[in-house]
């Protein structure tokens, strides 16, 4: 027996709806990251009314943490708040805007330090922080008409890139300011985020904004490096660079997301649709019956070789991975065989 597009959406909403989202934290924002997505692009109020409840709930226990990674939330807040208007989420956006622009941690070239609740990366810059904070800075500065934030996003995207995104159009990890120099890998789910920031922001951005051709040659030298680094089966390595590290499914599917969308924007040249249509039917296959996407990693700190990375656990239900995937299945899914 087999399953439509339709019935693995509602699938894998269900197993992401049920599974414990527990905290103000980048998981649970990338979860909700994903259900909102996919509400944009099919409309169903139940998807809504599941993510209004979640932020209330946080809201009511005041467990927002204010650090880079946990702001992942803050770009489904922004949703809500662009539709209800509700003074309590503009406080929050606000607190947020005023605490990323003049009190998080930062290194000397301006980029943001990589932090958490748990911890901080003393002087490190980390891919993560384009999507987990960078993308809440530009869709604040654009729905709340703040030309300064909307700039401080672009800046943080600019600043990234060129620090992490190396000749064969790939990003690593990190860049750590004490050695000058980057650090970990050739990351699989590390450039999933930086693939998707990109054709975010260009479905964001004004036509005529001044970073549109520089997000379009990153999107062009980094398509580039996938391209030549896929593995036959639709995915990727969970080091890039490294065939003998495991398939990661998480960074198939973010990978897949961009390029459908890319392509349906007309941001990404349509060569790449076998590219993004194999990463997707791949993640799809990794999808159970319950819903639950098989096979991604689990939260990756940077590593100091490809052999670190290799033994990340992949064996249990991600929030991250469960938004991930939602975000892809809110792209048109070819008739599945």
């Amino acid at each position: 027996m087999g399953r439509n597009a339709a019935a693995i959406r509602k699938q894998v909403v269900n197993a992401t709806m049920r599974m414990p989202l527990l905290e103000w934290n980048w998981s649970e924002g990338v979860a909700m990251y994903g259900l909102v997505t996919l509400w944009k692009r099919q409309e169903d109020d139940s998807i809504l009314r599941f993510v209004g409840d979640w932020i209330n709930d946080q809201l009511d226990n005041g467990q927002v943490f204010e650090n880079v990674n946990a702001t992942a939330p803050c770009f489904a807040l922004l949703e809500l708040y662009d539709r209800a208007q509700d003074e309590r989420y503009g406080q929050i956006i606000r607190s947020r805007i005023s605490f990323l622009m003049k009190h998080a941690l930062r290194l000397r070239n301006g980029a943001f330090e990589h932090t958490l609740a748990e911890t901080k990366f003393g002087g490190q810059m980390w891919v993560d922080t384009l999507f987990m904070a960078g993308l809440f800075l530009v869709k604040a500065g654009l729905l709340l008409q703040l030309p300064e934030v909307l700039e401080e996003g672009i800046r943080q995207y600019q600043i990234h890139v060129q620090m992490l995104q190396q000749d064969n159009g790939l990003f690593y990890h990190a860049w750590d300011e004490a050695s000058g120099q980057v650090k970990g890998c050739q990351w699989a789910r590390g450039n999933a985020w930086a693939t998707m920031v990109s054709v975010e922001l260009a479905d964001m951005l004004p036509d005529d904004h001044p970073a549109r051709p520089f997000i379009a040659e990153t999107l062009k030298q980094q398509l580039a490096g996938l391209k030549e680094t896929q593995d036959v089966s639709g995915l990727w390595n969970t080091v890039l660079t490294e065939p003998g590290t495991y398939l990661e499914t998480s960074a198939g599917a973010g990978i897949a997301y961009a390029v459908l969308k890319g392509i349906r924007l007309g941001c990404i040249d349509p060569a790449y649709s076998s590219m993004g249509e194999a990463a997707m039917r791949a993640a799809l296959a990794f999808v159970d019956w319950s819903g639950v996407f098989k096979g991604v990693s689990a939260g990756t700190g940077v590593q100091n070789h490809p052999g670190e990375y290799h033994v990340i656990a992949q064996d249990r239900i991600e929030g991250y991975g469960q938004g991930i995937l939602l975000m892809m299945l809110s792209e048109d899914i070819p008739p599945l065989a």
